[in-house]
């Protein structure tokens, strides 16, 4: 009789039993070490680790069947909160919700193409009326969305070690590049809307956009546009628009500068067209430059006899004065 009485003062006390008290301990050990190591579990590695938890912390055994109730209901509450941290920091499942926001942009790219492109018609339709500053709010705020997500996702990763890291830059670096060639455009042109601003790359340019870039040229330092036999749709190179931006202002200085601004307006501009012409001869550069409203023909045409003037060499200047571009796409 006293054994069954303490058998079920002992099933009592472990009913009554402090579950939230449990979890908190429980999440200070191995299997909440970090959000990145919740990948490595299975459930079933999750559970025989809350059982081995369970008898550190000096609650019964597993062979102990008065602990089933206890350990049945611990299990649960900590799945759930494993589901909840994983979820949390899922890329596939928000990777997916961002493909929502990617389209938007690409419609954007698409339907603008005979404004100049996305990069200008982005710039100036602020200027062009309710339905341009709709089409623009709506473009921000997927532009927001995405940025938030991929500056989360690039913290999430350098906190990972090296061989974490690794792997997680070899599965999502696709979607991030494609992210960095389409949403840093609108950056840039935010930047240089600014009377005043100048040298995005050294000056503006966000700390994830350049680790997307360094991870990129890690993971193919050769480049892609060796065997390639047409242009690409976006811009390999994030940064293009902020060098005719700078090519914009060099050559305003070209014009009207000190003798001192000029000598370094030529240097800009001859390290300009070269880069340019390299990404021509690739295919790494969107044939949308070449549209007759693009920031980039309007400085040809801004500044044409200045730069044949000035840089008769030139090899761009040639390249763009024989309108060898028109048959670019």
């Amino acid at each position: 009789m006293e054994m069954n009485l303490n058998s079920q003062h002992q099933d009592n006390r472990f009913l009554a039993f402090d579950y939230e008290q449990v979890l908190e301990l429980l999440k200070h050990r191995v299997i909440f070490k970090g959000t990145s190591q919740l990948f490595h579990y299975s459930v079933d590695q999750l559970q025989a680790g809350i059982d081995l938890q369970l008898e550190a912390i000096g609650i019964g055994g597993q062979q102990s069947s008065n602990m089933n109730p206890l350990r049945t209901e611990v299990k649960q509450r900590v799945k759930e909160s494993f589901d909840k941290k994983k979820d949390a920091f899922d890329p596939g499942k928000k990777l997916n919700k961002m493909k929502e926001a990617m389209a938007w942009l690409e419609w954007y790219k698409k339907v603008t193409l005979k404004e100049g492109g996305y990069y200008d018609s982005f710039k100036r339709s602020e200027y062009r009326g309710r339905d341009a500053v709709k089409s623009r709010q709506e473009i921000v705020k997927h532009q927001r969305i995405l940025t938030r997500y991929w500056k989360t996702m690039v913290a999430e990763v350098e906190k990972m070690p090296q061989r974490e890291e690794t792997a997680f830059r070899t599965r999502w670096l696709y979607a991030g590049t494609n992210y960095r060639r389409m949403v840093e455009p609108l950056d840039i042109a935010e930047y240089y809307m600014k009377s005043g601003n100048t040298d995005y790359v050294n000056l503006g340019r966000s700390e994830h956009y350049k680790k997307l870039e360094e991870w990129r040229k890690e993971d193919n330092p050769s480049g892609s546009g060796n065997y390639r036999r047409k242009s690409v749709s976006l811009t390999e190179d994030s940064c293009f628009w902020a060098y005719v931006e700078e090519a914009i202002i060099n050559s305003k200085r070209l014009r009207e500068g000190s003798l001192e601004e000029k000598e370094n307006a030529m240097a800009y501009l001859v390290k300009f067209g070269g880069n340019v012409m390299t990404m021509i001869w690739s295919y790494s550069v969107s044939s949308e430059i070449f549209q007759p409203q693009s920031s980039f023909m309007n400085w040809w045409q801004e500044y044409r006899q200045d730069i044949l003037r000035c840089l008769s060499n030139f090899p761009l200047a040639n390249y763009m004065d024989n309108e060898v571009y028109r048959s670019y796409a």
